[in-house]
């Protein structure tokens, strides 16, 4: 898949708080991510809530990746369950990589799981594991 057919996926709200789609392929997406100060919490780390955005952005749109055309004629995936392991901290001046990949997509659900990893010595800061719904119906039915 080419970045041009995978940006259709990205939700603006990736673009505001400063990521940006790397690559990906079918069920597999790749961001990367400049930690600022405005990415933080009150101890100057990572806060929390944006990393686990990045890790639920990047399963999301691999999820979408598998549906392809079928988006077209349906309503989106939708996130039921998510878990995170924060594992490290991130401060500003890190570029992380943020990893999602399908575990397995059924006819109503789907498993993935995200990882993100500082760049350029790879330690692991945060992994997660997502639950999404596959809506039967038309979009907005």
């Amino acid at each position: 898949m080419s970045l041009e057919e995978l940006q259709r996926f990205v939700s603006p709200f990736i673009s505001y708080v400063g990521a940006e789609l790397q690559d990906g392929q079918e069920g597999v997406v790749r961001f990367r991510i400049d930690v600022a100060p405005h990415h933080t919490n009150p101890l100057g780390v990572m806060h929390g809530g944006a990393m686990a955005t990045l890790l639920d952005e990047a399963t999301a749109i691999a999820v979408n990746t598998l549906l392809g055309w079928e988006l077209e004629d349906r309503a989106r995936p939708l996130l039921v369950e998510m878990n995170v392991s924060y594992l490290a901290a991130a401060r500003p001046g890190d570029q992380l990589l943020v990893e999602g990949r399908v575990l397995r997509r059924g006819r109503q659900v789907a498993f993935a799981e995200a990882e993100a990893r500082r760049h350029p010595d790879g330690g692991v800061i945060a992994k997660g594991r997502f639950t999404f719904v596959i809506p039967q119906g038309r979009s907005g039915e």
